[in-house]
């Protein structure tokens, strides 16, 4: 992982080893003009293959979350079978605590405990601190201030895979022990961000090189971002 990811998750390198070979990210609109094949299909679709969008992998279908339509600070795209509204708003919660500096959408975003873990292993004084170091980090890519403005959600780790959750599961047990977890996914995410005085719209994904790997738990029967 890039180094703003290894600062709030210096572990995951190694499961982003495992979820590498065990991810395929479907295909975005921002991935077709950098022509990359990211099928979670793995390939071209046989013509003998039912097209029946229930049994499609993820991004068969594409469904935006809006801020107007939801409590969300941020527009989400992803594919609703696989993403639910209350998962892709804590996301938007996320990203856009980082790029504000705002510690209320961090608080929303991550279960308290899993907050408090964090902090405490980043070495971060609050999650003010937490939220500058972030930015400064994502900064030294996008090589200067930067605001948020679309979370885009490409790939999922496929539910028959469960290695690749292994150290998220550990992070997750040593921060909120014994959690009551309904449901759990690793997701492979992209920004979209603009720069003060320009009026363009760039790419996290292509900056960093990679996705962003964030997992979704659901925690007593609220989605929180996990990483």
């Amino acid at each position: 992982m890039k180094k703003f990811i290894s600062r709030t998750a210096a572990f995951i390198a190694a499961a982003a080893i495992m979820l590498s070979a065990t991810v395929s990210c479907s295909e975005s609109e921002s991935d077709k003009r950098a022509k990359k094949d990211t099928n979670l299909a793995g390939g071209d679709v046989d013509e003998n293959v039912s097209l029946n969008l229930d049994q499609m992998p993820y991004g068969a279908e594409y469904q935006k979350l809006l801020p107007e339509d939801y409590d969300t600070p941020l527009g989400v795209d992803r594919d609703p079978r696989y993403v639910s509204d209350a998962e892709a708003a804590k996301l938007a919660d996320y990203f856009y605590a980082i790029s504000a500096k705002d510690t209320a959408y961090l608080e929303k975003a991550l279960h308290p405990d899993f907050l408090k873990y964090v902090l405490e292993t980043t070495g971060s004084e609050s999650a003010q601190d937490f939220l500058e170091k972030e930015y400064e980090l994502i900064k030294q890519y996008t090589g200067s201030d930067f605001t948020f403005t679309f979370v885009l959600v490409d790939g999922i780790m496929k539910n028959t895979d469960v290695t690749g959750m292994e150290a998220y599961d550990a992070r997750l047990e040593k921060a909120v022990p014994n959690a009551n977890v309904s449901d759990k996914k690793a997701l492979m995410v992209n920004c979209t961000y603009s720069k003060p005085n320009d009026g363009g719209s760039y790419s996290l994904q292509m900056r960093l090189g990679e996705y962003v790997t964030l997992c979704v738990y659901t925690i007593d029967g609220e989605p929180y971002v996990v990483f």
